[in-house]
């Protein structure tokens, strides 16, 4: 059963797929067409009211555990997997971001997924939830174009097959100024039902450090008070070789 910050994150995530509902088809005044059933609009849903075990199980992998506020986006990926014997669809990934200060901004998290139908990577964008935390889904905010013929600018949610995993190759990056210090990621993912969606299950937690990116190593607290202690010695050693010269020089004949 999902947790009441799994419940919170996925009311966020309803929020944001409800405003990004695709529009409905046009239809023709001259070529009516029947209307197609709701059964066949909507994919069937992979959560079981009742049960105990999640229908998708998500992992973070990869990832690297420190990144530079300012720099180039790094690299992982986001594993969904599926635990049921039914073919999963319209799967929206929800991304939290949380730091213990709870200084980040969502404006300052960079996270890019890559839509495989598409050959495109897209945006996620980023807002702020009522615990301080930056909340983002997957969803069909426009990217850079792929090449001709690979897919169109709509993005449907991920399917994963029955026993299946399907892998999305994700990258994170942070706007300079970022606050420094340690920051945890995790992510639900949500079956979308138009305007609606269930919870469908929860990952794992990714801990990483932000750091400044325009601050010289040097600065950091340990290195410059190892820095000092070496310039203490070597002066202490050159102090005591200048020493040693000019007794040498006073008891030479």
């Amino acid at each position: 059963m999902p947790s009441s910050r799994a419940l919170a994150v996925g009311a966020v995530a309803v929020a944001f797929l409800a405003t990004s509902a695709p529009a409905p088809p046009f239809e023709s005044t001259v070529h009516h067409r029947p209307r197609a059933s709701r059964a066949e609009r909507e994919p069937e849903r992979c959560a079981v009211p009742g049960r105990a075990v999640p229908p998708i199980a998500a992992r973070l992998a990869g990832g690297p555990r420190t990144y530079e506020a300012g720099a180039a986006p790094r690299a992982w990926r986001l594993e969904l997997r599926n635990a049921t014997g039914t073919e999963c669809r319209s799967l929206h990934p929800v991304a939290v971001f949380a730091d213990r200060a709870h200084a980040l901004r969502p404006a300052q998290v960079r996270l890019d997924f890559y839509d495989a139908a598409a050959a495109r990577w897209r945006p996620v964008r980023f807002e702020r939830s009522d615990a301080a935390e930056s909340v983002g889904a997957f969803e069909g905010l426009p990217g850079p174009p792929g090449p001709p013929g690979q897919g169109g600018p709509v993005f449907t949610g991920f399917t994963v097959p029955a026993h299946g995993t399907v892998q999305v190759p994700v990258r994170l990056g942070f706007a300079p100024g970022a606050p420094e210090g340690p920051v945890t990621a995790s992510v639900t993912a949500v079956q979308r039902h138009g305007g609606d969606g269930d919870w469908a299950g929860d990952s794992d937690s990714y801990t990483f450090r932000v750091r400044d990116g325009g601050r010289p190593a040097l600065a950091r607290t340990g290195t410059v008070r190892h820095v000092f202690a070496l310039c203490c010695a070597v002066c202490a050693l050159l102090s005591a070789g200048g020493a040693l010269v000019l007794s040498a020089r006073r008891e030479r004949p």
